[in-house]
């Protein structure tokens, strides 16, 4: 081999070299841009999920707190009522003998009664409220009741507060439903993307693990 020989020889491997390098490199660049671009969608997505998810997880919370609020408050209801007639009776036996008073009373329980079986709450209000003019009335003419009349309004009062409540409560289980399948539905149509983004970054990871491992390899191994 004579020298001019040897010295193309060595440019040709130099050039080999440089050449294997640099593709080397660009390969290298291009997986890290695809991890890079897929990793923050892959991070957005993620993390958009975890969000909905933790509101399905609230709303499912929302909605069971709910159920239980609306069964306090009707029991409530139902228990003020219930103590207000139970009292009601009570003074109407105590002084049955007097006509007049146990005629106001007798009219006075059957108002009490048809507003604890009120629907409506418009029509549960104008009930209690003839209820509370009429008790007012009757304790005028017997002074000696104020204390149980007034105890029964109260009650009356706490009752109808209870029921104002619970018609301000959207309870409807088609409007928990729709909340939830919105949710649900925003998980499926992302799910699909976000596991598709996470095998094409374990893709490129292993493709640039596998690229940068050959950066160590020797020309004439390389070549083999």
């Amino acid at each position: 081999m004579n020298e001019e020989t040897a010295v193309l020889d060595a440019n040709r491997n130099v050039l080999n070299t440089f050449d294997r390098t640099e593709l080397i490199d660009g390969v290298l660049q291009k997986h890290k841009r695809f991890l890079a671009e897929y990793t923050t969608e892959f991070n957005e997505l993620g993390d958009k999920m975890k969000k909905l998810q933790k509101d399905i997880e609230s709303c499912k919370r929302e909605r069971s707190d709910t159920i239980e609020k609306v069964e306090i408050l009707a029991e409530k209801r139902q228990q003020f009522y219930h103590q207000a007639e139970k009292m009601l009776d009570e003074i109407s036996i105590h002084d049955s003998g007097i006509g007049e008073f146990t005629r106001d009373i007798s009219s006075i329980r059957e108002r009490l009664s048809k507003a604890k079986s009120c629907h409506n709450t418009s029509v549960e209000e104008e009930q209690v409220s003839y209820l509370l003019e009429s008790l007012s009335s009757l304790d005028k003419k017997l002074k000696v009741y104020d204390e149980r009349f007034e105890a029964i309004k109260e009650r009356i009062k706490v009752a109808l507060s209870s029921k104002i409540e619970l018609s301000s409560i959207d309870s409807s289980e088609d409007s928990y439903i729709n909340k939830l399948s919105l949710f649900e539905e925003e998980i499926n149509n992302i799910a699909p993307r976000y596991k598709w983004l996470e095998n094409r970054i374990k893709s490129h990871q292993e493709a640039y693990d596998y690229w940068e491992g050959q950066k160590s390899i020797d020309d004439g191994e390389f070549k083999a």
